[in-house]
């Protein structure tokens, strides 16, 4: 590796201080750190660049928790660059390091990682097309009222039912709002599609997989007195209009940096505390 971009969350490193600490450690492996010019004058040594330029990067170390990790993969998720995530916030479910743990940092510079490819979903409604990681969330939004929603795979309907929503999402997403609302967990590396209704107002709604090469669609019934909305890894939101149908596959993949002997499965027990 010849240079590496960092993106520090100012609100999660305060002061910057893993930032400093990342940096120091990315200079010791001789790799040229590159930090965002808005950094400028935060004295860090580091080659500050426009953010267009981490497309030169061969990896980006992100320095935040999960949603860090989704906003960056929002963003540069284009660029086809292995990502690893220091962990700030609290879960961390999709970091791999711990803060303060150079060690770790040092031996992935060394070249002793691999590359986890994690499948996207490809969001298409009306005119606009999104990507996310962990899942879209069709929801009711400000109404109290539930909405009706028609779920259909290769528009074969599969279910019509009344729920305040319905999360559709990737296997990575499994362990986020997904597994919250009940639905089951799969291992990050499978090619699938998992739908599971937010608040079912019945007593058979259940979660359904399906593979990733198949289209799912979601209709929502019109009705004047409700605004839904469509939610994208917890980031972006986009109000549903009247008939607009929400057409969601597999996309494309992001490369997650994984450290040898931290398997899916440990992290799992760890951070969710299985028995």
């Amino acid at each position: 590796m010849k240079r590496i971009a960092v993106i520090p969350n100012t609100y999660k490193d305060k002061n910057l201080e893993g930032t400093k600490q990342a940096v120091s450690i990315i200079k010791s492996a001789g790799i040229v750190p590159m930090l965002d010019e808005q950094y400028k004058g935060c004295g860090i040594e580091a080659e500050y660049v426009e953010k267009t330029e981490f497309s030169k990067a061969d990896m980006l170390v992100v320095l935040g928790g999960d949603g860090t990790i989704l906003s960056t993969v929002s963003e540069y998720g284009i660029y086809d660059i292995p990502l690893l995530g220091i962990n700030h916030g609290r879960l961390g479910f999709l970091t791999e390091i711990e803060k303060a743990d150079g060690d770790s940092l040092l031996n992935v510079l060394k070249g002793e990682y691999t590359v986890q490819w994690h499948m996207m979903l490809d969001v298409a409604v009306g005119a606009e097309r999104f990507n996310a990681l962990n899942d879209a969330v069709i929801h009711r939004g400000n109404s109290s009222k539930m909405l009706q929603i028609s779920l259909y795979v290769e528009d074969a309907l599969v279910s019509c039912a009344k729920s305040d929503g319905l999360i559709i999402a990737t296997p990575t997403g499994s362990t986020a709002y997904s597994l919250s609302a009940g639905g089951p967990i799969a291992d990050p590396v499978l090619d699938v599609i998992i739908a599971t209704p937010i608040c079912p107002h019945n007593l058979h709604s259940r979660s359904i997989i399906v593979p990733a090469n198949k289209k799912v669609k979601v209709c929502i019934e019109k009705d004047k007195r409700q605004q839904p909305v469509l939610i994208i890894d917890g980031q972006k939101q986009y109000p549903i209009i009247d008939d607009e149908e929400i057409v969601i596959t597999g996309g494309s993949k992001i490369g997650l940096v994984r450290t040898r002997g931290n398997s899916f499965y440990e992290k799992l027990r760890r951070k969710l505390y299985l028995k």
